[in-house]
């Protein structure tokens, strides 16, 4: 047996070089060949000698790892439960992608993909830059998908316990004091109210606040433009969009030259449908409809056109109590024609911006009698609409996706638009079958029609319009009562509106429209935005 001297000793020995040639004809002739003839023939026997050492090493060490694994006891650590909620939701989300997919190409068989319209790459900070980077609509939609995944009923009361306490949410306002009712985030968030915990003010001459949040901006516009912050504006064009809606009554009808008694419209009695046409038709002659929606949208009415692709999208009718409140509000308004040229007949376009928090009332009113007549959907993008973005990103609410609702009210225009932001791109708008926010085939529709508008060579108007004019033969639109519920979305957004109103009184005097909030208050559903003294 070797000692380890030996050992050693032998692994020092010069190994034995067999230099011989084994044929005269391939002898080395030069000092280069016979070097090079000692290094293969020294080459296999000493790797000989390095690889048995190597395997030893790789032995022992995988002994050691054996006998490491064997001695160690393993300490098993639950995953967080967000962690596996969250890989859960991707895995809804990319099934869910999948289906849509697949739905897309079976319904445009035959159709060329469009091309995808350009992102607008706005200016700021580098926050803005860097979020202008990211999936922000389909991040909305993956955060979709997780609000609805179903919370074990273990969890629920806990859990929207803990998201009232960090939102500030008022559980004793909830219609359904069982928090296990709720099966996900997303039924929690769109939560009703209890009857009577959101009173309307009751002056009938009040513009009501359409939802709970805190009041980001309001004022008058001057010009064509709307202040977001103090030294940054947007136009009114960019916000409803360019092109002007044709009036509801514009096809077919005949020149204001009659007017219609108040009382007519505030009877009780039942009416045929030739009552109502004509009724219709009396009410069509109002002066102060028809010529306030054009002026207000930067076209004279030679721009006004019909546009024969917009459908009606109306889901429900109008009922009929609706129907006589509204119409009988808006016949206050009636005034004979040379009223118009009147100095003391003067009005203003003004505005208000809502802000609602994650932990406000999602739900949405209407802020005073009026009828939405037309509908545009802008497939935009998904910021964020947070107090610290307003103030950094110019034009934020005309870059975003939003629905512009269209109409009028008793004093003339009328527009109410939700507005959505990051993880809200659902917008929910309770009398319309069709509307699809934050949609792969919205967004397909709105490349397809980009793409349209391209090869005719004209710009694109960047929304999608539909009219209600088959909820309400008489008005030609959906009539809405104030504080009556219109729609709603997820999480937290901005609601802004802009309308029209009679300027106040310059003399002292107490007449035309007036604030009664301030910016940066926290206001409630149903409280005033401003008055109109007659």
């Amino acid at each position: 047996m070797a000692t380890p001297a030996t050992v050693l000793a032998r692994g020092r020995v010069r190994p034995h070089l067999n230099l011989e040639p084994q044929c005269l004809c391939h002898q080395p002739k030069t000092i280069h060949a016979w070097r090079t003839a000692w290094r293969f023939a020294a080459t296999p026997k000493a790797s000989f000698h390095y690889s048995r050492r190597s395997s030893q090493n790789r032995e022992r060490f995988g002994s050691r790892l054996r006998h490491a694994l064997n001695d160690t006891k393993i300490k098993w650590s639950p995953i967080p439960v967000g962690l596996g909620i969250g890989f859960l939701g991707l895995l809804q989300f990319y099934k869910t992608q999948k289906r849509e997919k697949e739905r897309l190409e079976k319904e445009a068989e035959g159709e060329p993909r469009p091309k995808k319209r350009p992102r607008v790459r706005p200016d700021g900070p580098w926050q803005v830059q860097v979020m202008s980077t990211l999936p922000l609509k389909a991040m909305s939609r993956l955060w979709g998908r997780f609000n609805e995944l179903t919370i074990p009923y273990y969890l629920r009361v806990p859990g929207f316990k803990l998201y009232a306490f960090i939102f500030g949410v008022n559980l004793d306002e909830v219609a359904e004091p069982d928090l296990h009712v709720y099966p996900n985030l997303a039924a929690f968030f769109y939560r009703t109210l209890k009857p009577g915990v959101r009173p309307l003010d009751p002056d009938p001459n009040a513009l009501l606040s359409p939802s709970d949040g805190r009041v980001l901006q309001f004022g008058k516009i001057d010009g064509n433009d709307i202040e977001q912050v103090k030294g940054m504006t947007y136009t009114v064009d960019a916000l409803l969009g360019k092109h002007t809606p044709a009036s509801s009554f514009s096809s077919g009808r005949s020149e204001p030259n009659a007017k219609v008694e108040g009382q007519q419209h505030s009877t009780g009695k039942r009416h045929s449908h030739e009552e109502l046409v004509k009724a219709d038709e009396e009410f069509a002659r109002v002066n102060g409809i028809s010529y306030t929606i054009p002026n207000l949208l930067s076209g004279g009415p030679e721009e006004s056109h019909v546009n024969p692709k917009i459908e009606d999208q109306s889901a429900v009718h109008s009922s009929p109590g609706a129907v006589s409140e509204v119409r009988a509000d808006l016949a206050l308004g009636e005034k004979p024609w040379y009223s118009l040229l009147s100095p003391d007949n003067k009005t203003s376009l003004y505005y208000a911006v809502v802000y609602l928090a994650p932990g406000d009332y999602h739900r949405f009113h209407s802020p005073a009698n009026w009828v939405v007549e037309r509908r545009r959907h802008f497939a935009g993008e998904l910021y964020s609409v947070s107090p610290y973005l307003q103030r950094t990103l110019p034009g934020l609410f005309t870059l975003n996706e939003r629905v512009v609702l269209l109409g009028r009210w008793r004093w003339g225009f009328f527009s109410y638009i939700p507005v959505g932001a990051t993880n809200v791109g659902s917008i929910k708008i309770n009398f319309d079958k069709e509307l699809r926010t934050n949609s792969l085939l919205t967004d397909t529709a709105a490349d397809r029609a980009a793409e349209e508008a391209s090869v005719r060579g004209e710009p694109y108007s960047g929304f999608a319009e539909a009219t209600y004019s088959g909820a309400s033969a008489v008005l030609g639109g959906h009539a809405l009562r104030r504080g009556e519920e219109m729609g709603g979305f997820q999480l937290g957004s901005t609601i802004v509106l802009v309308f029209e109103a009679p300027i106040a009184d310059q003399t002292g005097g107490r007449r035309g429209f007036t604030w009664s909030i301030e910016r940066g208050q926290n206001i409630k559903m149903g409280q005033v935005l401003g008055h109109i003294q007659e």
